[in-house]
């Protein structure tokens, strides 16, 4: 399937676009934006690939073009194929290495013509020889989830076997032992009614594996009162892709590495799950997550790009609710993007929330709205790249 997002500030010429794809059974429509800007923050937090963009080049807010080289520092991989009622931006779209030019109104032959190109360079033209899955995708960062070598989720018989999975991958194929699985699991139940929950919960994690073709990957010894391991060939875990991407972001200081990173990240480690022992690992990623987003913002910022600033900023608010260096920032930020009056609304809401902290004291607006750039130094970004 190939996903495909279209941006067009004519509302007609949009919809006729999303017909024309509608006719091409292997084209899922990700998306129809009428503002660059919707676009921009759709691929910045989306998850899901994005295979082709279709660009209006010429949009009163932002140049096609322009938006073709934020959506490429985004999002490297992505195609660009652009739309235009005049045939001399060709040369101009080709400057970005576009796909193709595709001139309005858009005929289904020319959409077909500019999905083979995709396919052709992409390397999807042909059907790939089937090789053997040698190992399953691990997904922490949202909700636990696993897949099998078909790519279909592994479903669980009760919720129990499923935690214990994932507290099992946690420790990545380190023994844990018994006791120690008992109380982190069923902490103050009756120990022996927990001896007898952990033999059952293993049997019934290894009869969910099995259909999966993963031939007992639990290994028990009985070592020191016995433990348990996980040993297992994984092909993707979410975890390890986003430190990797953080590491490469802190040695080449690429904004790539920091966007690719920010959208791996997701909900956060094993959000929504409820498990008390996850909590020490959430928390040391949630802090990691939130200093790449202040060093987001910050480059963001030293380019002057302040718009596409603000979706980072909020992510950063959400996770810090009370920190008023935050809120500071917020405020310049939106000074520096010309809206006076939602900073002087967004100050107000802010000091309202933190009236009872001795640090609300800290927040002046007179003084954040003399010098708005000093909010945003590079000393986040030096501090993150010499850990």
């Amino acid at each position: 399937m190939i996903r495909i997002i279209a941006v067009d500030d004519e509302l007609p010429a949009l919809r006729g676009i999303g017909k024309v794809l509608e006719q091409f059974e292997q084209v899922h429509v990700a998306g129809l934006f009428d503002k660059p800007v919707a676009c921009l923050e759709y691929v910045l937090t989306v998850q899901e690939p994005i295979d082709l963009v279709l660009l209006d080049m010429d949009m009163p807010t932002m140049h096609g073009l322009e938006l073709a080289r934020r959506l490429r520092e985004c999002r490297p991989e992505i195609h660009i194929a652009f739309l235009t009622a005049y045939e001399e931006f060709a040369k101009d779209a080709f400057e970005v290495e576009a796909l193709d030019y595709l001139l309005k109104p858009i005929m289904k032959e020319d959409m077909a013509r500019a999905i083979g190109r995709f396919l052709k360079r992409s390397g999807r033209d042909a059907e790939p020889v089937p090789q053997p899955d040698t190992g399953i995708a691990v997904h922490s960062l949202g909700p636990f989830t696993v897949l099998a070598h078909s790519g279909n989720p592994i479903r669980f018989r009760n919720s129990k076997a499923k935690e214990l999975l994932a507290y099992l991958h946690h420790h990545q194929g380190k023994p844990v032992n018994k006791v120690q699985i008992m109380e982190d699991i069923w902490y103050g139940r009756d120990t022996q009614r927990t001896q007898v929950n952990l033999h059952t919960t293993i049997y019934q994690l290894r009869k969910d594996l099995e259909p999966c073709g993963l031939s007992d990957p639990i290994i028990q010894s009985k070592l020191a009162g016995g433990s348990y391991s996980l040993h297992w060939s994984v092909s993707f875990d979410d975890v390890v892709a986003y430190e990797e991407e953080v590491r490469r972001f802190k040695r080449t200081s690429s904004l790539t590495h920091a966007l690719k990173a920010l959208q791996l990240y997701g909900g956060g480690y094993l959000s929504g799950s409820g498990y008390v022992w996850a909590a020490p690992r959430q928390a040391e990623l949630e802090l990691g997550y939130a200093e790449l987003l202040e060093a987001v913002v910050n480059i963001y910022v030293r380019q002057q790009r302040y718009d596409i600033a603000l979706n980072p900023m909020r992510k950063w608010a959400e996770l810090l609710p009370l920190s008023v260096r935050l809120h500071a920032k917020m405020i310049a930020l939106l000074i520096l993007m010309n809206r006076e009056s939602d900073a002087r609304s967004y100050y107000n809401v802010v000091r309202e929330l933190l009236d009872q902290s001795e640090d609300a004291s800290e927040i002046e607006y007179d003084s954040i709205t003399a010098h708005p750039s000093r909010y945003f130094s590079d000393e986040t970004i030096d501090k993150l790249l010499s850990q």
